[in-house]
C-alpha cells in the first residue's frame, strides 16, 4: 500500500494514499474506515481525494490529544489496519438497526466520554461493533467527506453545538434539500422523547430539544441517520427561494423611485416585474392546464394594469402581500398537518425486550411476532399486542377519545401510542412499527391532508364564482374611470383570501377530529356532513351492542331461577360468543360463585353438555332439547312464542334429562342511543331511521322508543345500498351509520358514511369516517365540527366581501385608486386567513386539558405506588 505518514498537530494523524483515498466508495477505503474507527480514540476521520492541482488524496484522522497520547493512538491504529500482526480480526460492521443500546448506561465511544447515568437493575444493553451507516460518501461544500463516530454508528452527522436536552447536528446531504428535509420531519414528528425540532435546508443543520430520560445523544443521531438512509436523495439542489426578500427589498425602491426619484422608475419596475414572475406562472398554469378562470388570472391582470400605468408601488405592495400569504399559508399547512399526524400521539423507537429472565433495550424496528416486551409505569405502549403478564390502567385517549383509563390485564389487547397510567405488563407483539393501528391511522391521515390540499376545495369553487363578476366590474370601472379604476376594481377581488383561508380552515377541523378520536379517512365527507338531512342506523352492533342482556330467567319444576342461571353460566364459562358473555355478565351481577365443570361436550350450532356436580347439563336451542329428547313445559312453550314475536333469543336449560328452565336475552340499547337521537334532531337532522335484517316486530318496537322516523326490518345485508338509494332518491342526503361488517356496499353508497368498529379494523373499513371509541357518543361532536367548518368559511367570506364591495363603490363615488384598493383586499385576506386558524385554538385547549389529565393520572399513580 502506498501509505505515507505525518503528523501535522497535536490531535491530527495525516494519512496519504492514492490507491487508498481516491475512490472513498471503493471497498478497500470502506474497510480502512471499518477498522480505523474499531479504535475508540478516533472519532473523526476527514477524506480528501485531491483535486485539479495534483494534491495527493489524504485521510486525516482526528483524536483527543489530552486524554490520548500520539503513541498509544498510532500503535492502536497500525494493530486495527493489520491485525494478523497480533492474531487480532476486524470486526464484522452491524447494519444500523442492529444496534441496541441500555436505556441508562452510558454508551462507549462517546467522544472518550460515557453517559454518567447509572445503570437500571436487571437491564442491560448488547455490545456492538462500530457501524458506518453511509452507502454513498456525501462531500461537504470544499468537497471534503466527513466521518463522526456517535458512539456505536459511524455517519456524516456533525454536532455542532449541544447542551443537555438540546442538539445542533448539521448533514452535507440536506443543504438545500428541501424534500429530504421533509422527510426528517416526518420521521422526527412521530418520535416519543422528541419535544421540539426544526430542519434548515438552508443551513443543512437539524436542532432537536429531548427528554433525556427518553432518548440518548447517540439514539436521536441513529433515528436522524436512519431517516436520511431511507429517503429518496433528490439529485439537484433546490433553488433558493428569494421571492419575499426580493419582494421586501422592491417596495421601498417603488416608494422612492414613485414618490421622491422618478428616475428610478425602470429599475423599480424590471425588479416588480421579476417578482411578478411566480403570479404570471399560476396563472398560466390555471387558464391553460387546469383550463378554467381562477383568481391568480385576476392578479397577473393587475400586475399588467399596475405596470401599464406605473403605478409601481401599489404593485409591489400586492407582489409582497402575496407572497407574505403564500409563506404564512405554507407555515400554517405544515403546523396543521404536524397537528393532525401527532393526534395520536408519538412511539417510542426503543423498546425493553424480554428475554431469558433479563430486559433488553432494542431497537422497535428488530422486534418480530411473538417477541415479549417490557411496559412500565409512564411508558407509551410501543406495539399493538396481547398482555401476557401483569395488570395495568391504561389511557387510550390519543387513540380511541376514552376519558378515562382502562384497565388490562391478561389476555387484554393493547395498542400502540396508549399510555401506561399505572402497572407494569409484559405483553406477547402481533403487529410493531408500520403495521400498529397508530401507523395505519398515521398514514391515513396524511392521505388526507394531501387530498384535500390538491383538490379543489370549497374555498377555490367560492373564489372561481367570483372571477367573472369581478371581471365584468372591472370592464365597467375602465368604461367610467380609465385604466387606473379598472385595475384597483379587479385588485378587489373576493377569492384571494377565501383560497388560502378555506384549506387552513379544512385542515384545522381534521385535526380537531383526530383529537376527539374520530377518523376521518376522506377529506370530503367533513364538509358533506354539513349537509347532510338523514342519518340511518344499522341496528344490530351499532344502535344495540353486540352483547345481548339477559331478560327474564324461568324456572321449571322444582329449580330456582338462581340455579338455572348458575348452570348456564357454568356451562357457558369457557366460551365467548356473545350469548356466553351475557349470560356470564348476568351472573357476575348476581354475585354467583361458578363451580368447577368436569366435561365438556360442544355440538356446533345447538348446545352444549357439561357434567357439574354429579348432574348432566345441557344448554342450548329447542332445536337441541328436541334433539336430545327433552320435552318443553308449557310456560317455556308460551315465554318461547312470545319472545319469537318480539325478535328475542331463549337458551334452554335441561337437568339430568328435565327442562330446568330456560333464559330469555334481547338485544342491548346502547345507553346514549337516545341522547345522541335528540342531539341529531337539535342539530337539524330531519329523518332518523333505522334499518336491520331482524324481524319486524323488534325492530318497530325500538324505532319507536326511540322516536325515529322510520325503519327497515327484515333486510339482508346485501340489499341495504338499495333502501340508502333509495332515501337519496327521495331528495335526502344520507349518512348511513354501521359497524363495518355486513354494510360495505350501503357504507360506499351513502353520501357519508360512519364505522363504529374501531382502531383494530381501520384499514378494511371501507367508511369514510371511523369513530376509534366503539359507541355513538362522537356522532354529534363531528356534526358540530363539521357545521363550524362551514361557519367559519362563510364568516371568511363575510370578512372579504364587505371590504372588497366597500371598496369597488368608493372606486366609483370617492375616487379610491390602485394603492387603496391593495390595501383594503390584502388587510381582509389577513383577517379571513385568521379567521381559518381559529380552530387551532380549540385543539391547543385540548392538548393542554389533555396534558394535564395526563399529569395527574400519573401523579396519582405514583402516590399510589409509593403507598
Amino acid at each position: 500500500m502506498d501509505l505515507a505518514v505525518r503528523f501535522p498537530a497535536l490531535g491530527r494523524i495525516h494519512l496519504e494514499s492514492r490507491s487508498l483515498f481516491a475512490e472513498p466508495a471503493d471497498p478497500d477505503c470502506r474497510r480502512f474506515l471499518e477498522r480505523v474507527f474499531q479504535a475508540p480514540e478516533i472519532h473523526q476521520v476527514a477524506i480528501t481525494t485531491g483535486d485539479e492541482s495534483g494534491a495527493v488524496p489524504h485521510a486525516e484522522l482526528n483524536y483527543c490529544p489530552r486524554t490520548h497520547s500520539l503513541k498509544h493512538v498510532v500503535e492502536r491504529v497500525m494493530s486495527l489496519m493489520h491485525p494478523s500482526r497480533n492474531g487480532e480480526t476486524g470486526a464484522k460492521p452491524h447494519e444500523i438497526n442492529g444496534a441496541s443500546y441500555s436505556r441508562l448506561n452510558g454508551h462507549a465511544g462517546n467522544n472518550g466520554r460515557s453517559a454518567s447515568h447509572p445503570a437500571e437493575p436487571g437491564r442491560s444493553h448488547e455490545n456492538q461493533g462500530v457501524t458506518i451507516t453511509s452507502v454513498n460518501p456525501v462531500r461537504d461544500a470544499k468537497g471534503v467527506i466527513r466521518y463522526f463516530r456517535h458512539g456505536v454508528i459511524v455517519t456524516h452527522w456533525e454536532i455542532k453545538h449541544e447542551l443537555p436536552g438540546r442538539l445542533r447536528l448539521k448533514h452535507p446531504a440536506i443543504h438545500r434539500k428541501s424534500e429530504l428535509c421533509q422527510a426528517i420531519e416526518r420521521e422526527l414528528m412521530g418520535v416519543l422523547g422528541i419535544d421540539f425540532y426544526k430542519v434548515s435546508a438552508l443551513t443543512g443543520t437539524v436542532l432537536v430539544k429531548y427528554d433525556q430520560r427518553q432518548l440518548s445523544r447517540d439514539q436521536i443521531i441513529e433515528i436522524l441517520e436512519s431517516a436520511i438512509t431511507s429517503a429518496e436523495h433528490p439529485e439537484k439542489k433546490d433553488k433558493p427561494d428569494l421571492h419575499l426578500p426580493l419582494c421586501t427589498v422592491s417596495m421601498p425602491l417603488a416608494a422612492v423611485a414613485q414618490f421622491a426619484a422618478p428616475a428610478l422608475l425602470p429599475a423599480s419596475a424590471l425588479l416588480f416585474a421579476y417578482t411578478s414572475i411566480p403570479t404570471f406562472k399560476s396563472a398560466r398554469e390555471v387558464l391553460f392546464e387546469e383550463r378554467r378562470l381562477g383568481v391568480d388570472v385576476l392578479d397577473a391582470i393587475v400586475v399588467v394594469g399596475c405596470l401599464g400605468t406605473m403605478s409601481i408601488f401599489p404593485g409591489t405592495v400586492l407582489c409582497w402581500c402575496l407572497g407574505f400569504g403564500r409563506v404564512l399559508v405554507k407555515r400554517t399547512q405544515d403546523n396543521s398537518k404536524k397537528l393532525l399526524l401527532n393526534a395520536f400521539g408519538k412511539q417510542p423507537r426503543y423498546v425493553w425486550l424480554y428475554r431469558d429472565g433479563a430486559e433488553v433495550q432494542v431497537a422497535l424496528d428488530r422486534l418480530e411476532t411473538g417477541d415479549k416486551i417490557v411496559v412500565n409505569t409512564g411508558e407509551v405502549v410501543p406495539v399493538d399486542g396481547m398482555i401476557v403478564q401483569g395488570m395495568a390502567m391504561i389511557d387510550q385517549h390519543a387513540l380511541t377519545g376514552e376519558s378515562t383509563p382502562a384497565e388490562k390485564g391478561v389476555g387484554d389487547r393493547v395498542f400502540a401510542a396508549t399510555l401506561m397510567v399505572a402497572g407494569k405488563v409484559i405483553v406477547e407483539v402481533e403487529q410493531s412499527g408500520a403495521e400498529t393501528a397508530s401507523a395505519k391511522i398515521s398514514r391515513i391521515l396524511n392521505d388526507t391532508a394531501g387530498y384535500k390540499l390538491s383538490s379543489q376545495h370549497k374555498g377555490e369553487r367560492l373564489a372561481d364564482k367570483a372571477v367573472i363578476p369581478t371581471l365584468a366590474v372591472g370592464t365597467l370601472g375602465m368604461a367610467t374611470m380609465g385604466p387606473g379604476g379598472a385595475v384597483a376594481v379587479l385588485n378587489s377581488d373576493f377569492g384571494t383570501g377565501i383560497r388560502m383561508a378555506a384549506p387552513l380552515a379544512m385542515l384545522s377541523s381534521l385535526a380537531l377530529c383526530a383529537h376527539k378520536g374520530i377518523l376521518v379517512k376522506d377529506g370530503r365527507a367533513l364538509e358533506l356532513m354539513n349537509e347532510i338531512d338523514t342519518v340511518l342506523f344499522d341496528k344490530t352492533g351499532t344502535l344495540t351492542r353486540e352483547r345481548p342482556e339477559v331478560g327474564r330467567v324461568i324456572a321449571c319444576h322444582e329449580f330456582t331461577e338462581r340455579q338455572i342461571l348458575l348452570y348456564a353460566a357454568a356451562a357457558e364459562q369457557r366460551f365467548h360468543h356473545p350469548i356466553a358473555l351475557a349470560i356470564l355478565h348476568k351472573a357476575d351481577e348476581e354475585g354467583l360463585d361458578l363451580p368447577r365443570v368436569d366435561d365438556t361436550a360442544y355440538k356446533v350450532g345447538y348446545g352444549i353438555t357439561v357434567s357439574l356436580e354429579g348432574r348432566m347439563i345441557k344448554v342450548g336451542s329447542r332445536r337441541y332439547m328436541d334433539l336430545e329428547g327433552v320435552p318443553l313445559t308449557p310456560e317455556v312453550e308460551e315465554a318461547l312464542a312470545q319472545a319469537h314475536r318480539e325478535g328475542h333469543t331463549v337458551v334452554m336449560v335441561s337437568v339430568d334429562g328435565r327442562l330446568g328452565g330456560a333464559i330469555e336475552l334481547h338485544a342491548a340499547v346502547r345507553p346514549e342511543v337516545r341522547a345522541i337521537v335528540q342531539g341529531l334532531r337539535d342539530r337539524g337532522i330531519k329523518h332518523i331511521a333505522i334499518i336491520s335484517g331482524d324481524h319486524e316486530a323488534p325492530t318497530r318496537k325500538l324505532a319507536e322508543s326511540l322516536g325515529m322516523d322510520r325503519y327497515f326490518a327484515q333486510v339482508l345485508p346485501a340489499d341495504k345500498a338499495d333502501y340508502v338509494m333509495t332515501l337519496q332518491k327521495e331528495g335526502k342526503k344520507v349518512c348511513f351509520v354501521g359497524d363495518g361488517i355486513n354494510d360495505s356496499i350501503a357504507l360506499k353508497q351513502a353520501n357519508v358514511s360512519i364505522s363504529l368498529r374501531g382502531a383494530s379494523s381501520i384499514a378494511t373499513d371501507t367508511a369514510h369516517i371511523v369513530f376509534l371509541e366503539e359507541g355513538l357518543s362522537k356522532l354529534c361532536d363531528l356534526r358540530d365540527i363539521a357545521r363550524a367548518l362551514d361557519h367559519n368559511v362563510k364568516r371568511s367570506w363575510r370578512l372579504i366581501l364587505a371590504p372588497n364591495i366597500a371598496c369597488i363603490f368608493g372606486v366609483f363615488t370617492l375616487g379610491f385608486g390602485i394603492m387603496a384598493s391593495v390595501v383594503t383586499n390584502n388587510v381582509a385576506a389577513l383577517a379571513a386567513l385568521a379567521n381559518g386558524m381559529l380552530p387551532l385554538r380549540k385543539i391547543a385547549e385540548l392538548e393542554a386539558e389533555k396534558r394535564h389529565a395526563q399529569e395527574m393520572r400519573q401523579a396519582y399513580a405514583l402516590e399510589g405506588n409509593a403507598l
